[in-house]
């Protein structure tokens, strides 16, 4: 079998990172850990530009924290984009007009509620910020980010065991290629008009660049494997 170039416990931290981002309060621990993995990003210089701006501007990060609240969490804040699939996916959009959001609990929300039985991935059990263990909608963005960590984390045991991985990859497709890569960018889209800091937005653009990169890589093995058999 094929293995892709990055190895399975590489990409696990990606998805944890970008899930971090949207299931933690914003701190000054994670703005420092972020210019760190920012400053190791070559092509990635606006990245660093845009935290440093953050930290020149909002010391103390009491905006990014009211950011977070408003766009996520207080639905009459004048800003709420809700960071859920089936409501993103959902939305009605019309140019001028401001968007109206689908429902939290569609046909999405329960296929990938399956997907997390299925592989026993519990969200309510993780170390998160406490009113999202509240919430309990499965499609969450950091979720769902959370859950294809998880399954890289099992696939790195699985080859050192050298068992069959071929579950744990199906899984991975579904959730990237039927789930996130169908609606991070409208995602981003929805943000870009209300985000005033541009945090959000950024952290968006880049999972959502991340997640086609592992779709393609993830379907791009599946073929090869095919052929080789």
């Amino acid at each position: 079998m094929m293995e892709i170039e990055v190895s399975a416990q590489q990409r696990a931290l990606g998805y944890e990172l970008l899930a971090g981002i949207f299931l933690q309060e914003p701190s000054l621990d994670q703005l420092a850990f972020l210019k760190k993995w920012a400053s190791s990003l070559e092509d990635d210089l606006w990245l660093m530009r845009l935290l440093e701006q953050i930290e020149k501007n909002d010391p103390g990060l009491e905006e990014l924290q009211q950011s977070y609240y408003d766009l996520f969490f207080v639905p009459v804040s004048g800003c709420f984009v809700p960071p859920f699939e089936a409501a993103i996916r959902g939305a009605k959009r019309q140019a001028g007009k401001k968007t109206k959001f689908g429902g939290f609990w569609g046909s999405w929300t329960l296929e990938v509620q399956s997907i997390y039985q299925k592989i026993g991935f519990e969200p309510n059990q993780l170390n998160i910020f406490e009113p999202l263990k509240e919430i309990k909608i499965p499609d969450h963005i950091g979720f769902e980010l959370l859950a294809l960590a998880s399954l890289c984390q099992v696939e790195e045991e699985y080859l050192k065991e050298k068992k069959d991985i071929t579950p744990l990859r199906h899984y991975q497709r579904v959730l990237l290629v039927d789930h996130l890569n169908q609606w991070l960018d409208l995602f981003k889209k929805d943000l870009e008009q209300v985000d005033s800091t541009g945090y959000y937005t950024c952290f968006v653009q880049i999972a959502a660049n991340f997640c086609r990169e592992e779709a393609q890589s993830l379907l791009d093995t599946r073929i090869e494997d095919e052929v080789l058999i």
